[in-house]
């Protein structure tokens, strides 16, 4: 008898003499349970173990990102310049699809009759997704749907595993075109962004912004992504809710631009380019900055022509549009004209007039007469004329050299007359050099620093950049000389030197406000959604280095054109005006010579509050440039806020 037996004997007694059936019963179906479990087993862990597998898989938590709506946009009197909307998109997620490829096409069918898609391109994209191992990320398939459609694909989606309806954040710009250059727009990540982005914790289908202010304020705009966690089953059905967290907004933004001015200054420049005059033909071309010259708060930036930047959100409907937008390579309707460079003109003379009173080629007593032209006699006694724009026939110093904008008299500041009179340096290189640092003092050659992308810094000339660059293919051996003829057109905004509206207007501001070199800045505040201030843009100013005596020279012959010289017609009757008119020659593709104009200037002379930059690509600077300017700030001084 084995120890096994012993064990499992009843003990003596009346039992012994119960009947045994029952317990034989009961032993065989502990037995048959076993069996059905190991035979259960065997087929789960062999026969089917990998596909029992891939369910169990199946079987997890889902954690779908909840993106966050981006910050307002307003004007500095608190009007909305954008709207926050929904965009609808069709989504397919490729691991929840049927395995089936008969019904996931009938799924890519469907989806054609519901928001327009090619099955094909469906499939293709799934098919993709899934050799890359990325499965288990949603593919966007579709997007910018109606109303219409989204209700539509909401309610068949019920029957469609593996496709949903998203709502992303998307943007209506409300304020107009006139904004466009400013605000910029937001779009779908690229592929290299999504690279980048990917690793700074942003979501694929995120949008971000993609020029403009969207683009620059982007980190305080964006918000902070949530999520929503629930257990689903393998056949996408919820099980339960595991937990969540609610996105937070993004900051709001508020500008120092006035929503009203601006849209004033864009439909007064677009109204201004035709050519009143019968002689150069319209403007193609105009920018315009309205600027506080003491702060460098942007109150205006316009920029034509322009477009909507609504236009990307629906470019899918807006196509011919946006193609003809692209490929317009005439004036290039996406470039900010107020940040892009042109020839100067006479605007430039301020610079000149700097440099002399500082180096000291001339005094604010030194005087000429003026003539018609000037001749000057260059080696082997060749005798050279430089005409003036016209004929003068005064006695002029610096006030009314700049009052009205004789070039004779700027050329021999800057670069002498080679016998007689000196010029800012010992020969014509080094004056050249000079008038060159003196430009990048006032904020020539470099970007000013405003809080916008895609500013270009201009150019100053000098020796030694035509040195490296007039060489090579195209020039002639010894063509990269620096002359007087150089120096002379660099003294008048000629030649090489560009300049954009901006720095123009930052120059006339750093005249306005005694010698100091201010930052402009479109945003005021950076806010939190509960209206906690994050940071308020500060001015930043740094001196150019002219003597307040000498500022107020220039300051004087600026209030000397407007009053009586070449700027006349930029006066206005609601302050006194002091301004400078440029107007810059230039050879057009076709060959043809024609003229920019411009016009700077600022108000009240006596405690100047504005600034205020006009330039047309085609013009003259008094007659086209200048009385837009005073309606400009005749309308700033009757209506905007301060």
């Amino acid at each position: 008898m084995s120890i096994l037996d012993e064990g499992f004997r009843a003990p003596g007694g009346p039992s012994r003499n119960r009947p045994h059936g029952n317990l034989a019963v009961l032993r065989l179906a502990v037995i048959g349970m076993f069996a059905v479990l190991a035979i259960r087993l065997v087929d789960m862990q062999i026969i089917n173990g990998a596909e029992f597998a891939r369910r169990s898989e199946e079987n997890h938590i889902i954690q779908k990102n909840i993106l966050p709506t981006r910050g307002l946009i307003l004007d500095r009197n608190g009007e909305p310049l954008v709207q926050n909307v929904g965009v609808y998109s069709a989504k397919i997620l490729p691991e929840v699809l049927p395995e089936s490829k008969d019904a996931r096409y009938r799924i890519y069918l469907k989806l054609q009759d519901l928001v327009g898609v090619s099955p094909l391109e469906v499939q293709a994209r799934v098919d993709e997704a899934e050799a890359a191992g990325r499965g288990y990320i949603d593919i966007t398939i579709a997007t910018n749907l109606s109303k219409d459609q989204a209700l539509a694909l909401e309610e068949a989606s019920v029957d469609m595993r593996g496709v949903t309806l998203a709502i992303t954040p998307g943007r209506n710009y409300v304020a107009g075109p006139e904004f466009s250059h400013i605000l910029g727009y937001i779009g779908p990540q690229t592929a290299e962004e999504a690279q980048v982005l990917g690793e700074a914790g942003y979501q694929l289908d995120e949008p971000v912004g993609k020029d403009g202010i969207e683009a620059r304020y982007e980190d305080d705009l964006r918000g902070q992504i949530g999520y929503n966690a629930a257990e689903q089953d393998a056949q996408g059905r919820l099980i339960t809710q595991v937990g969540t967290k609610d996105p937070v907004p993004g900051n709001t933004l508020e500008l120092a631009i006035d929503m009203e001015l601006q849209q004033y200054v864009a439909e007064l420049l677009q109204d201004s380019m035709a050519d009143t005059t019968g002689i150069w033909g319209p403007a193609t071309i105009a920018s315009a900055v309205v600027m506080n010259p003491n702060t460098g708060e942007v109150y205006s930036l316009v920029s034509i022509p322009t477009y909507d930047n609504n236009i990307f959100a629906d470019s899918r409907n807006r196509a011919a549009e946006l193609e003809a937008l692209s490929t317009d390579n005439n004036t290039y309707p996406f470039l900010n004209k107020a940040l892009s460079p042109a020839a100067p003109g006479s605007t430039f003379k301020l610079v000149t007039s700097a440099a002399g009173l500082m180096e000291g080629s001339i005094t604010p007593s030194t005087s000429y007469y003026i003539g018609c032209r000037l001749e000057v006699k260059g080696e082997n006694d060749i005798l050279y004329e430089y005409p003036d724009w016209r004929c003068h026939d005064q006695m002029m110093d610096v006030r009314t050299g700049i009052a009205w904008s004789s070039n004779i008299f700027m050329w021999l500041t800057a670069g002498g007359d080679l016998e007689r009179v000196r010029g800012l340096g010992k020969d014509v290189e080094t004056s050249a050099t000079i008038l060159a640092s003196w430009a990048r003092r006032f904020g020539f050659g470099q970007v000013t620093g405003i809080d916008l992308y895609g500013e270009d810094p201009g150019r100053v000339p000098d020796p030694g950049w035509k040195r490296r660059t007039y060489v090579g293919e195209g020039f002639n051996p010894g063509e990269n000389e620096w002359f007087l003829g150089d120096t002379y057109n660099m003294a008048i905004g000629q030649g090489d030197v560009l300049a954009t509206p901006l720095q123009i207007a930052r120059m006339t501001a750093a005249v306005a406000n005694g010698g100091k070199l201010v930052t402009p800045h479109i945003v005021n505040r950076v806010v939190e959604p509960d209206g906690t201030t994050v940071r308020t843009i500060t001015p930043k100013l740094e001196e150019v280095g002219v003597s307040e005596e000498y500022i107020q020279v220039i300051r004087e012959g600026m209030l000397g054109s407007v009053q009586y010289g070449a700027g006349a017609r930029g006066a206005i009757s609601a302050a006194s005006v002091a301004g400078k008119t440029g107007t810059a020659e230039f050879f057009k593709k076709d060959g043809s010579k024609s003229q920019h104009a411009w016009f700077t200037g600022f108000a009240p002379y006596e405690d100047p509050e504005v600034v205020v930059t006009v330039y047309f690509d085609i013009g003259v600077g008094g007659d086209k440039a200048a009385p837009v300017a005073a309606k400009i700030l005749q309308y700033f001084m009757e209506n905007v806020d301060r």
